[in-house]
């Protein structure tokens, strides 16, 4: 536990933390003591000489921000001499500020400059001299304007940019008075700066501001915040949105909550334009005659509940088929899971994690009960070891990003990469391990000899904790024998020692996490490449613990909360399988429907829908917020199945690739316009809070399910808001049990949380596993060739995956000009060696195409990031729908398709 002790400032008896810093101590305690450098989340600088107090038995005047509670310290933080010191500073730092502020940033110093009564200038003892020192001011940045005559050179901005994101992209040019910052070199704009925005929330002074709706920001005018959480990747960051004249104008992290703790990246401090782009989809739209018509919403919803209903009676029940968002709350997602349930009548309901985390989740649910992360996204900051497979997250998860950094940058941790790709992270890991696309089993398979060999095991945790306990064990070494590191070398090009290395130092770590991705789960091996993962971390103990286990970052807001709520063709809410007889007869009883109307038979999956409409038996399809039109693997079969359909609803908040397919487009609303909840990565339930709203006859999606539903004769339920959706998901699924809407008004829980006093769960598997036994199984896994590979006709392998500044299908995204500034065309990495071979240059178009289709006049960038032979596309692009290029062939586990390896071919001079 940590100690307490007993301190006075100006007589008054604080019981604190030994060793807190001084001056925070005093503002946990209300004691206004002021300052400017100072930050709880950055080392203290003493630069101000603001927060100067009097301590017992010391000499002079002493920043209080640079001293430790102790014992018995008594401090004057107030009296005569003190507050004329400050006085002094403020009045001098005055002479070198520029005063003058458009109202459109909260300005700490000018706060002090009120509060000591120096806003009357008659009361100042220097002259400006500011004017005269030449300051510069940068606005190259596409997100930021810094003004150096506003700048009292705090540091909180360089601390901020290097201790907390980990970048170290600011610093200090020129010296002495006429000193300033600069990012890089010399301009923000051509800097390293990727626009995270953490030196704006941090800048006291208004020195450092947005860019974005600078000139229609008034703070001093009305105004209102509204706390939500993030609409973008699956950290759940929460925000803070300031609303004025009813649009968003900006977006701060908010301080001291998990899992971000004020922490945002590009996306989520300025790529919120969207919600008010002109774009938005805001009255229902029929096709007819080939065109869409606008209609109302009775003429809309009673087409889509008579075209639903004239399928199941001609049809019958399976030919009809839902897509679930990642993208809309857990309160959206279980509703359109129960329509799909009791008005389809079957199980045929999925989304997207088919697409990215399904073999994650399969290998976890087989081998460990669950298929979330087993510990808190916080866990990374204190670990000493973390092994990253198949994971840029410094691009799809930059806040997660940050704790990893720290670890290695302050705390000594090593990172171990396993990627064919070289990501930002490379730079701060002790291990990069670079090989072949699609030979991870084989590499992991050489890991695990190694790690049985040198006897690296955990005997203890294996006998208590795994199946078959040491006979599991042999088992597995049987298979791994041939792993030599010899053979291993020969199949992935990874050298042995290193192999050799990584898997010593995994299993010498005492707080070791793995942050698995979808490398590793796009292939058809992709169950295959988990199984190996969890097959070495439970051989080395390496789980069950706080800072160790295994964590798969989901790749947006709510694909965690969507499996969690139902939505999938194999599960019920809290991952019951639908074949389960007495929990079906729970549900039912809940739903208020008759029990032998829930289908036992498991459903379709995404990519299994797809290929089902293709063959004619799925007729008419419901999708909600996805564009398998972009994201859908062989993009030219997808569209052929699609275009066989009867009739397609899309429901939406822009127009997107699918939506030109569908027979009636509703329009919904995007997270600002919305209440409900989302679940992180981390298995938080976050709120998700109402700022604007939404454009036109645009409504909710529960909403508008509920109404169909309704029209088609089989209501839902009567839900007055989404509080009362949720409490009926807590009823269904006892890992939501103990959560409310209440309950989450300050912060989020982690499940399971199976009662209302329970606090919820930061790290699982402490005691049991999820299985029927509560031990752990392991899956020996052999290595097996791809079943695509390069040839003469087809020389190399493509890899596609996601970038810092474009989401998804990017329907939201590029309508951010911020985002879209910082990246906005496609492009193909290319080795340099390969590109020489084909005479290509940076910046030369290409056609690119495989056996399935092709893709048109892609910008060309040799780089060293691929390994020769292979490729890499970023799949954000509509004009570049790298899907056309992939192949819907199924990981026969998980039925995911291998996004990350097709044999392709570069054509030049077309």
């Amino acid at each position: 536990m940590e100690k307490t002790v007993s301190i006075h400032i100006d007589g008054k008896k604080l019981n604190v933390q030994e060793g807190k810093n001084l001056l925070q101590a005093a503002k946990e305690n209300n004691i206004d003591i002021p300052h400017l450098c100072y930050h709880r989340k950055l080392s203290p600088t003493g630069a101000c000489r603001l927060c100067i107090v009097k301590i017992n038995g010391q000499k002079g005047l002493i920043a209080s921000c640079t001293v430790r509670a102790e014992e018995g310290m008594e401090v004057i933080a107030f009296d005569e001499e003190l507050e004329e010191a400050r006085r002094f500073i403020l009045d001098y730092l005055l002479s070198e500020h520029d005063e003058s502020s458009d109202g459109s940033y909260m300005d700490e110093f000018k706060e002090l400059v009120v509060r000591y009564g120096l806003d009357d200038k008659k009361k100042r003892k220097y002259a400006p001299i500011w004017k005269y020192l030449g300051y510069p001011s940068d606005n190259s940045s596409p997100v930021l304007t810094y003004e150096a005559a506003k700048c009292i050179k705090c540091f909180r901005c360089i601390k901020a940019c290097d201790e907390v994101q980990g970048k170290n992209v600011l610093s200090f040019t020129k010296r002495g008075i006429a000193s300033y910052i600069t990012g890089g070199f010399e301009k923000w704009g051509e800097s390293e700066c990727d626009g995270c925005g953490e030196c704006i929330q941090l800048c006291p002074t208004g020195a450092i501001v947005e860019k974005p709706h600078r000139d229609q920001i008034m703070l001093h005018q009305d105004h209102k915040k509204v706390k939500t959480t993030c609409p973008y990747c699956g950290v759940g960051c929460q925000l803070e949105l300031i609303v004025q004249n009813g649009k968003i104008v900006r977006a701060d992290g908010v301080e001291g909550v998990s899992p971000n703790d004020g922490r945002l990246c590009v996306k989520g401090r300025f790529g919120y334009d969207y919600v008010s782009h002109p774009d938005r989809l805001k009255v229902p739209l029929i096709k007819k005659g080939g065109r869409f018509t606008e209609a109302g919403w009775d003429e809309a919803l009673d087409l889509v509940a008579e075209k639903f209903s004239e399928t199941i009676k001609k049809h019958g029940k399976r030919s009809l088929a839902g897509y679930a968002s990642a993208k809309t709350t857990n309160e959206d997602n279980y509703l359109f899971m129960k329509f799909v349930r009791t008005v389809f009548g079957n199980n045929n309901v999925d989304y997207c994690t088919r697409l990215c985390h399904a073999s994650t989740v399969t290998a976890m649910l087989r081998s460990l009960g669950d298929g979330a992360g087993s510990n808190s996204i916080e866990d990374y900051e204190k670990s000493d070891c973390i092994l990253v497979t198949g994971n840029n997250m410094i691009e799809t998860h930059p806040v997660t990003a940050t704790y990893v950094k720290y670890a290695a940058q302050r705390r000594g941790a090593r990172i171990i990469i396993i990627d064919p790709k070289w990501t930002p992270l490379v730079k701060d890991s002790h291990i990069w391990l670079q090989p072949r696309l699609g030979t991870d089993v084989a590499l992991l398979n050489g890991m695990i000899r190694v790690i049985i060999r040198e006897e690296l095991i955990d005997r203890r945790f294996i006998e208590k904790r795994v199946e078959g306990g040491m006979k599991a064990l042999e088992e597995l070494k049987a298979l791994t024998e041939k792993y030599t590191l010899e053979y291993v070398e020969e199949i992935t090009g990874v050298p042995a020692e290193m192999m050799q290395e990584a898997a010593r130092i995994y299993a010498g770590a005492r707080r070791p996490l793995i942050a698995t991705g979808m490398g590793y789960s796009q292939q058809l091996t992709g169950t295959h490449n988990v199984f190996c993962l969890i097959n070495m971390m439970l051989i080395t103990g390496q789980i069950g613990r706080k800072g160790a286990g295994l964590n798969p970052p989901r790749g947006q807001n709510n694909v965690q909360g969507v499996s969690d709520v139902g939505a999938s063709p194999f599960t019920y809410p809290g991952y019951v399988p639908v074949g389960d007889d007495e929990n079906r007869r729970k549900v039912a009883k809940i739903w208020n429907v008759p029990y032998r109307e829930l289908d036992p038979e498991k459903g379709l999956s995404t990519v299994e829908i797809m290929q089902a409409a293709y063959r004619g038996e799925i007729r008419a399809m419901y999708i909600m917020g996805e564009n398998p039109m972009l994201t859908d693997p062989n993009l030219n079969h997808t569209e052929e199945a699609i275009k066989k359909l009867d009739f397609l609803v899309v429901q939406d908040i822009f127009h997107t690739e699918t939506t030109a397919l569908a027979d009636v487009v509703l329009p919904a609303t995007s997270f600002a316009e919305s209440e409900g909840t989302f679940v992180n990565s981390d298995r938080r339930v976050l709120r998700v809070r109402k700022a604007v709203d939404p454009p036109g006859q645009a409504r909710q999606d529960w909403e508008i399910i509920t109404d169909i539903a309704k029209r088609m004769g089989k209501p839902l339920g009567s839900y007055r808001d989404e509080s009362e959706i949720w409490d009926e998901i807590a009823r269904t699924s006892p890992i939501f049990a103990g959560i409310s809407f209440s309950r989450l008004e300050k912060q989020g829980i982690q499940w399971p949380c199976p009662s209302k006093e329970h606090p919820g769960t930061p790290t699982l598997f402490e005691e049991r596993f999820n299985t029927a036994s509560g031990l752990a199984k392991l899956h020996p896994v052999d290595y097996a060739e791809q079943t695509e590979k390069a040839d003469n006709e087809y020389p190399y392998i493509l890899n596609t995956g996601r970038i810092l500044y474009q989401y998804h299908s990017s329907t939201m995204s590029r309508r951010n000009v911020s985002l879209n500034q910082f990246a906005n065309e496609a492009y193909v990495l290319m080795h340099p060696d390969d590109a020489k071979k084909q005479g290509l240059s940076n910046g030369d178009k290409v056609d690119i195409s495989s056996r399935r289709g092709v893709i048109r006049s892609i910008t060309v960038k040799i780089s060293g990031e691929v390994l020769l032979g292979e490729l890499f596309m970023p799949f954000h692009y509509s004009e570049a729908p790298v899907n056309r290029l992939t192949r819907d062939e199924l990981d026969p586990y998980s039925k995911i398709a291998p996004f990350k390896l097709s044999a392709v071919k570069i054509v030049t001079g077309s």
